[in-house]
């Protein structure tokens, strides 16, 4: 019978092999405690599941929430605005109309507030105001010396009234704000009945739980 040597040694791990295995095991744990409750806090806001009595969103959470990343929507009159292409942030969409009116300066005057309140966090966030048509020249002056940091975009008035009709929820006003996520899914809805505060707590919890890309 034909006796083969045992060498002990190839029973063992080399000392690298086995550090670079603890290290990436090391690793995919460190990730996950990072990632998985800011994965379960996302969930638990959009979905509401979990949320103890009493907790709830300030705004009006859309369900479904509405995909805008492919409207056609305006800017400067002309340029198309690709919001895919564009670097993710969270967004404020003034919804107006062919003018904005009392409300809507309401509207503009509240959600720039809550924009200055975020302070350095401010630059994951921006405006938008929607309408149907260019503003006015006075009114354009208004707003680039008032709201310097807001966008003017315009979308066609069928598309806007789709928009409107998507995102409609009862108590919520025509003229209203949609905050929309870093993915393009307008997710919640407010209008003049919502307090700056409100505001600003929903998107601070937002920014906290979720990524800067």
């Amino acid at each position: 019978m034909t006796h083969t040597s045992h060498n002990p040694a190839a029973d063992r791990e080399s000392p690298s092999a086995k550090s670079s295995g603890i290290g990436a095991i090391q690793g995919v744990s460190v990730v996950a405690s990072v990632l998985l409750p800011i994965l379960a806090a996302y969930i638990v806001f959009y979905s509401g599941v979990g949320m103890p009595d009493g907790t709830i969103n300030q705004g009006q959470l859309l369900k479904p929430p509405v995909d805008i990343s492919q409207l056609p929507f305006i800017e400067g009159g002309t340029a198309p605005v690709q919001l895919a292409e564009e670097s993710p942030k969270w967004r404020y969409l003034i919804l107006s109309g062919n003018e904005c009116a009392a409300d809507c300066e309401q509207l503009l005057y509240t959600s720039r507030q809550v924009h200055i309140r975020l302070g350095e966090k401010a630059t994951r966030v921006e405006r938008l105001l929607v309408t149907t048509a260019p503003l006015g020249d006075e009114f354009q002056q208004m707003l680039q010396r008032d709201h310097p940091r807001l966008r003017v975009v315009q979308l066609p008035e069928a598309s806007l009234l789709q928009l409107q009709r998507q995102s409609a929820h009862e108590g919520i006003a025509d003229t209203r704000v949609l905050l929309v996520d870093q993915q393009g899914f307008a997710m919640m809805a407010y209008d003049n009945h919502h307090s700056g505060n409100q505001l600003l707590k929903d998107i601070k919890r937002l920014l906290k739980y979720s990524y800067e890309k």
